[in-house]
């Protein structure tokens, strides 16, 4: 066999190997992304919502929108609590089309953590979605776009 025909089926032989491992067929195989589902309760005329996430059915946390002022919690504002220990935190976002206007995220804290209130005045009854995941790095595991809210 050539030099050229041996390094030909070297590369080919290390590319199998580097293919079987990033696919997760040996040593540091992936674990999956765990299966979201939720809770829901709604507020102040269905304008506010408080979504209850769970892992795999296992609770892992909370995402919630406040759109008025109630006792000491702040209006038109968002916050995230996770609870599980497991390695993936909890993140709500709230946008319109084409713009971002709240995001409220545990990524980066160990368990368990509540986000501050994420604030800011925003016109009176203006429509908006609420997303929320279940974050790792840069995994995540959402329900885009799935509850609409109200400011």
């Amino acid at each position: 066999m050539s030099n050229w025909s041996k390094r030909l089926v070297t590369l080919l032989a290390a590319s199998a190997v580097m293919v079987g491992v990033s696919f997760g067929t040996g040593a540091g195989t992936a674990v999956a992304a765990p299966k979201l589902t939720y809770d829901s309760s709604w507020y102040q005329s269905g304008k506010s919502v408080v979504v209850y996430l769970y892992a795999d059915g296992d609770y892992a946390g909370y995402v919630n929108w406040n759109a008025d002022p109630e006792g000491n919690d702040p209006g038109d504002a968002l916050r995230a609590k996770d609870v599980a220990a497991d390695g993936w935190g909890v993140e709500g976002t709230v946008s319109e089309p084409g713009w971002l206007v709240r995001e409220a995220s545990t990524r980066g804290h160990s368990s368990p953590y509540t986000t501050p209130w994420q604030t800011g005045n925003l016109i009176e009854g203006t429509p908006y979605s609420l997303t929320v995941c279940l974050v790792k790095g840069s995994e995540q595991v959402c329900l885009y776009n799935y509850f609409r809210i109200k400011a």
